[in-house]
């Protein structure tokens, strides 16, 4: 009997402990992120570093805000900012895993892949040191290029611009954009030609 209060005292102090704030962030209480409008709110209090990425030229964002897109609420909705703040407790520090946005979503303002595709006809991002350029919108269409569809491999809105040609090494791991078969006899399925 005596163990069973005991474990009940324990479990009513962690619950209590658990609870309770820990005062170290400036953030708005829950009652008033659910009374205010989420559009009005001032997303810095707690979100800082994404906020300071719209004027930081190393992060896309910036380029986003340089168009007049300067709000938060243009690309975050408003009533999924609003679910998902909806049980932050003052002073929490608990993190929410960054979102990634399907192509669909990008695509509502930046026009179909194809008009993207002759948009970036002239990129130079995507050079191999043999000089041989990619259209990083038009990639050549292989099983291995088809997650690229997804805008969120290679742009980051919030951090700083990623070295494409760093991930691009992970299977042209010579740094040259040759089709797999060319050094690796295995690969004869993945038979790609590059202009």
């Amino acid at each position: 009997m005596n163990r069973k209060i005991i474990r009940c005292l324990i479990a009513v102090m962690f619950a209590i402990l658990w609870s309770a704030p820990s005062g170290n962030c400036d953030a708005p209480s829950q009652a008033s992120v659910m009374s205010q409008s989420i559009v009005d709110m001032d997303c810095a209090v707690c979100h800082d570093k994404q906020v300071k990425s719209m004027t930081n030229s190393e992060m896309n964002a910036s380029v986003h805000a340089k168009k007049g897109i300067e709000k938060c609420t243009i690309c975050h909705d408003p009533a999924a900012l609003k679910e998902s703040h909806a049980n932050v407790k003052p002073g929490e520090t608990r993190f929410v895993k960054a979102r990634r946005y399907p192509q669909a979503f990008c695509l509502k303002c930046h026009g179909t892949y194809a008009d993207l595709a002759k948009r970036t006809a002239n990129s130079k991002v995507l050079t191999d040191p043999k000089g041989h350029v990619v259209n990083p919108h038009d990639v050549p269409k292989t099983p291995d290029h088809a997650k690229l569809a997804e805008c969120s491999i290679c742009h980051k809105e919030h951090k700083n611009k990623p070295e494409i040609m760093k991930y691009c090494q992970g299977c042209h791991h010579t740094g040259e954009f040759l089709a797999c078969n060319k050094c690796h006899a295995s690969a004869a399925g993945k038979n790609v030609s590059f202009p």
